[in-house]
C-alpha cells in the first residue's frame, strides 16, 4: 500500500481468530490505522486479499462491509453531534443492517445501559462529556453485534477506571459474542491487560506477533517502539 512514494504496508499478512482480542502497536507512521483501514473498506490495497470467514471481500464497499459485520470505531470520534446518544446508538445499529429490525430499540436499550448511558439518552452528544462521548462511539459498533471489530484507539482520553472499565466491557463482548475483536491503543498496560496477541509493525511491517508479555521483552519492539506510541 503506497501513499505518493511511501510504502505504508508491506507484505503484512495476519489473521484473527474467532474470539480473540488482537493488539496492534508500533511507532508513529508505522501502518495502523492504514491497516484498519484497508480492512475496514476507507482504502483499498493495491495487492493481496482480505478474507472474512474465507471470503474475499476486496471491492466491497465499507457500507457492504459494515453489513457483512466487519464494524469499526475511530480515533477522532465521527457521532452524529446534533443527535441524542439514543440516535447516534440507532444509527450505528443501521449500519450493521440492511432493513429495519424490530430489535433496534431492545438493542439500543442494553447497550446505553451497558455503557453507562442511560441517564444521557435523551441528551445531545455534543452537550456531553469526552468520555460520555467515547462511550457513544464504542456503543456505535457494539449495538450491531459486529462479527469483526476494529478499534482505533478506543481508550484515547478516557482515565484510568473508565479504561479499566472499557478493557472488561470489551472482553465481556467477545465471551458473549465470540466476536474477533482488533484494537490500536498508545496505553500499553490497556493493551496487555485485554489482548490474547499483540502485532508490532515498524515501517510497515510486521516484527513482532505474539503475546503482550513476550512483545515487552522483545529488544526489536523496545527499539520500535517505546517513546513512539500513538498516531498512526
Amino acid at each position: 500500500m503506497f501513499f505518493g512514494g511511501v510504502l505504508a504496508l508491506n507484505g503484512v499478512s495476519l489473521g484473527i481468530e474467532q474470539g480473540e482480542i488482537l493488539g496492534l502497536i508500533g511507532p508513529n507512521g508505522s501502518g495502523k490505522s492504514t491497516l484498519v483501514n484497508c480492512l475496514s473498506g476507507v482504502l483499498e490495497p493495491y495487492a493481496g486479499e482480505i478474507l472474512l470467514e474465507g471470503v474475499p471481500v476486496n471491492g466491497w464497499t465499507r457500507s457492504r462491509r459494515a453489513r457483512a459485520g466487519i464494524l469499526r470505531s475511530y480515533q477522532n470520534l465521527r457521532l452524529f453531534p446534533s443527535l441524542t446518544v439514543n440516535e447516534n446508538l440507532a444509527a450505528g445499529y443501521f449500519a450493521g443492517r440492511q432493513r429495519w429490525e424490530h430489535g433496534i430499540g431492545q438493542a439500543v436499550d442494553y447497550w446505553a445501559l451497558r455503557l453507562g448511558l442511560a441517564e444521557h439518552r435523551e441528551s445531545v452528544v455534543s452537550s456531553l462529556s469526552f468520555g460520555h462521548q467515547r462511550r457513544t462511539e464504542i456503543g456505535r459498533v457494539l449495538v450491531s453485534n459486529p462479527r469483526v471489530l476494529l478499534l482505533d484507539e478506543p481508550a484515547a482520553g478516557l482515565d484510568s477506571i473508565e479504561r479499566a472499565n472499557l478493557s472488561e466491557l470489551l472482553a465481556g463482548f467477545r465471551t458473549e459474542r465470540s466476536c474477533s475483536i482488533m484494537v490500536i491503543d498508545h496505553d500499553m498496560s490497556f493493551i496487555s491487560q485485554l489482548c490474547d496477541r499483540v502485532i508490532v509493525l515498524r515501517s510497515g511491517s510486521i516484527i513482532f506477533d505474539g503475546t503482550p508479555g513476550d512483545a515487552l521483552a522483545d529488544p526489536a519492539v523496545v527499539e520500535a517502539y517505546l517513546g513512539e506510541v500513538d498516531g498512526a
